[in-house]
């Protein structure tokens, strides 16, 4: 492969670095709702309802980077 952008490789190393950087994303989130929770800011049942929004949410966006990344390969 001549330094092609749109290559297997390239494409899969660009959804990998982006499904890695919407993970830590979510970890982050999820921490800190769990912070907000343990803080009694909010409700165990607020928690959860955050919790399914950010999963929600997540599952999105995983679906959205494999259909731009990965499409065709």
């Amino acid at each position: 492969m001549q330094n092609d952008p749109t290559s297997t490789s390239d494409r899969h190393s660009a959804y990998y670095d982006a499904m890695r950087e919407a993970d830590d994303a979510l970890a982050d989130a999820l921490s800190h709702v769990r912070a907000e929770e343990d803080a009694h800011r909010i409700t165990p049942a607020e928690a959860a309802v955050e919790r399914i929004g950010l999963l929600e949410r997540h599952i999105e966006l995983c679906q959205r980077l494999r259909r731009e990344h990965l499409s065709g390969s």
